[in-house]
């Protein structure tokens, strides 16, 4: 629920700050802080979407891995930032708004990866260059 909070604060700071618009604009700018929102809270929910196909397969709520690659890993995050960039970019046609498309995403992704190491410690976060699980917060927790 943090999570979905998170985005939805960073949505409306960014559009307290106003940029002078066309009247074409218009019609774009009133569905982009909902496309934020959705993509802060797709973000904070995609490392989680292997527990619904571990439910229904295995019968289990296992959710931190698909097949041998970590959903909870900084490589996930990348790749999740880039799709959702992408679909900024063809839904806007701008860079700018992709970009912020896409570091909503990367926030509600970078936010549960946090809120789960709080809650379970001990995440993949270098997955590809570094094997082993660790927590950000255990030193400081012990």
């Amino acid at each position: 629920m943090f999570c979905v909070l998170l985005a939805g604060m960073l949505a409306m700071a960014a559009m307290s700050f106003k940029i002078r618009m066309r009247l074409g604009d218009a019609g774009h700018l009133k569905l982009y802080p909902g496309i934020l929102v959705l993509a802060g809270c797709t973000g904070s929910l995609f490392p989680d979407v292997p527990a619904l196909w571990n439910f229904i397969l295995h019968g289990n709520l296992r959710h931190v891995t698909v097949g041998p690659v970590p959903t909870h890993s900084l490589f996930f995050g990348i790749v999740f930032f880039c799709i959702a960039l992408l679909i900024g970019y063809l839904i806007y046609g701008e860079r700018t708004k992709a970009l912020s498309v896409g570091l909503f995403a990367g926030a509600g992704f970078i936010s549960h990866l946090m809120l789960d190491d709080l809650a379970e410690g001990s995440i993949y976060y270098l997955y590809p260059f570094y094997g082993e699980p660790f927590s950000v917060f255990y030193s400081f927790l012990v």
